[in-house]
């Protein structure tokens, strides 16, 4: 398929990873349309670009993405979703060095489970409802992480990556009759505000050192990824790899 005919819908689309794909891909594209729940992003973006619209939505709320999902198949056909949006989680099983709760925080499991792999799922039920109903041929891009393989000091985080990549196959062996595809990104350490804020400069320096390119990588190359699947039409059900070689 080709981005210029597209109208792109990107969750977590107001910071970070998320608009910069969303600026990018509005120069291409008919249409981007962001969800993100923080109203503030939007109001400081409002007027950059037409073809832009955003939507505030917590997509952990099924009730609530319903609504929204709903009001923007009722102006626009959408046939690419992009799920970027969720956030880092660091948090071993057990904490030793904790001389108050050793255990890993319940709490911090579900919203990690939530803001990663159930919100992923709400937005692909929601918008693939609306895309067999008006029989749409469309793609599911899945943002996973090198943390899918199993990543010390992150169960939770791992697990919903892991769960991201699972979901990701069997999307694209249930959706293949509809002509919707299911594929996904696993980026490794890029050079991203969410990055550096889940790690120190030492932690971060430890895993450039481990990448064999010895850099980290850059947000240009994760668009590429994004470019190269929405454009090969036989890319389907696999997690494509961008990490500079690391394996954790």
């Amino acid at each position: 398929m080709k981005i210029e005919n597209q109208n792109i819908l990107i969750t977590g689309g107001g910071g970070g990873i998320g608009n910069y794909l969303s600026e990018y891909l509005a120069s291409k594209a008919n249409n981007i349309i962001v969800i993100d729940k923080n109203i503030e992003i939007f109001e400081q973006e409002e007027k950059q670009r037409e073809n832009i619209s955003h939507y505030q939505c917590d997509l952990t709320d099924y009730a609530q993405l319903t609504e929204v999902i709903d009001s923007i198949y009722h102006q626009l056909d959408v046939g690419v979703i992009i799920n970027n949006a969720g956030y880092i989680h660091s948090e071993p099983l057990i904490n030793l060095m904790s001389a108050t709760e050793r255990k890993h925080n319940i709490e911090s499991w579900d919203k990690t489970i939530q803001s990663n792999l159930s919100s992923a799922s709400y937005v692909a039920t929601c918008t693939v409802d609306k895309m067999v109903a008006k029989r749409i041929k469309g793609l599911l891009i899945n943002v996973s992480s090198i943390s899918s393989r199993g990543n010390i000091g992150q169960s939770a985080y791992s697990a919903a990556k892991a769960g991201i990549n699972a979901l990701t196959t069997t999307w694209s062996k249930e959706l293949g009759m509809f002509g919707i595809r299911s594929a996904a990104i696993a980026p490794g350490f890029f050079d991203t505000e969410s990055t550096h804020h889940s790690l120190s400069d030492s932690q971060l320096k430890k895993w450039q050192q481990s990448i064999p390119l010895n850099r980290l990588g850059e947000k240009k190359e994760i668009l590429s990824a994004i470019e190269f699947i929405i454009e090969n039409d036989y890319f389907n059900g696999r997690t494509l790899e961008i990490d500079g070689g690391l394996r954790i």
